[in-house]
């Protein structure tokens, strides 16, 4: 078999490895030069791509290579497999676009009114209350993503959005962008300026109180790995474990394993990530992306691991992603061929 892995930043090396292992030819292009766009993918069996965000995750350039490099290949050649599937590289980091598919098929998400106007500000206002969370629309592991507490807060933010720069919360707004340390460290040190802008529409969303959540992957049609996501304490109100969360790998409801399968289903995904809340009756989608991060089984001492965990995979086959996405597009590929 032969694969093309594109450079990135993240889990270039392990997935080169893993394809070592199993002896496919790998062909490494990089998107930060010009033979990507002349190479000829006929010959190659699949594309591999994990990205990963040169700048802020809601700077809406952190896309481009997924959103216009990807599908360029894909529409060139549609019968070349791709991770991450490009059947949903549409959706990718773009919860706005996540919210208008859930809700036009019905799916439980948290109870959501994308702010277009100073209208629909005052409608989240008086519709959800306070506190509300307000999600920017682009961002990953929980950036971006405010609690708001008052009217005050909810316009300002709207206003930063539409870059309105002459109200009053707004100055205040980048006055304490500029007050802190951390902003210079990206901007001079990382070189990774974190996006100090906010995308419209940002979406409104009903505070649901929860000390955790939960996260499955769905791959070839089924759950093959999930985990509930808990705060590291109670000054916490994020569950994210990039932003210190703690995973626990515990039974997952026969309700989550329904609702993530149905969307897989409906996308018609090969991989799909999604983000759960629980709620009364059943789970509430948050997000969904063709993307994701596992730390490895028993990466961190931190995370807990128990026995009545019910997906059939076992863990330290599940929790390596890339063996899962490897060993299945050669799946893929094989009853391609055989067919």
């Amino acid at each position: 078999m032969k694969a093309v892995l594109i450079r990135s930043d993240e889990r270039f090396e392990p997935f080169l490895e893993k394809l070592g292992e199993y002896g496919v030819e790998c062909i490494t292009l990089d998107f930060s030069g010009q033979e990507w766009i002349d190479f000829d993918y006929d010959g190659v069996d699949f594309l591999i791509f994990y990205p990963s965000f040169e700048y802020s995750s809601n700077h809406p350039l952190a896309l481009y290579k997924v959103h216009d490099n990807l599908i360029h290949i894909h529409r060139n050649y549609p019968g070349l497999l791709m991770y991450p599937d490009p059947g949903l590289i549409y959706f990718y980091n773009d919860k706005y676009r996540q919210f208008l598919f859930l809700k036009t098929h019905k799916y439980p998400i948290p109870e959501t009114i994308p702010l277009f106007s100073a209208e629909s500000v005052e409608h989240a206002h008086k519709r959800l209350g306070y506190p509300m969370v307000l999600k920017n629309r682009y961002g990953a592991g929980g950036g971006s993503v405010f609690r708001v507490r008052n009217k005050t807060e909810l316009e300002t933010f709207y206003r930063i959005s539409q870059l309105d720069f002459i109200h009053s919360g707004t100055v205040k707004y980048f006055f304490n962008i500029l007050r802190e340390r951390i902003f210079y460290y990206h901007l001079i040190k990382a070189r990774k300026m974190t996006y100090p802008l906010l995308s419209p529409p940002l979406l409104a969303q009903k505070f649901i109180t929860t000390d955790s959540d939960l996260k499955t992957v769905v791959g070839k049609g089924k759950v093959v790995e999930g985990h509930w996501r808990f705060q590291a304490s109670k000054d916490e109100w994020k569950v994210n474990i990039d932003g210190g969360g703690i995973g626990q790998w515990s039974e997952i409801p026969a309700e989550a394993i329904d609702v993530s399968e149905r969307l897989a289903r409906e996308l018609n995904a090969s991989w799909i990530n999604l983000d759960l809340m629980p709620s009364e009756g059943g789970f509430l989608i948050t997000e969904f992306s063709p993307v994701w991060h596992h730390y490895r089984y028993k990466e961190k001492p931190s995370f807990v691991y128990k026995d009545d965990y019910n997906i059939a995979p076992p863990l330290e086959v599940s929790l390596d992603l890339e063996r899962i996405i490897v060993e299945s597009l050669m799946e893929t590929v094989r009853l391609r061929k055989k067919s």
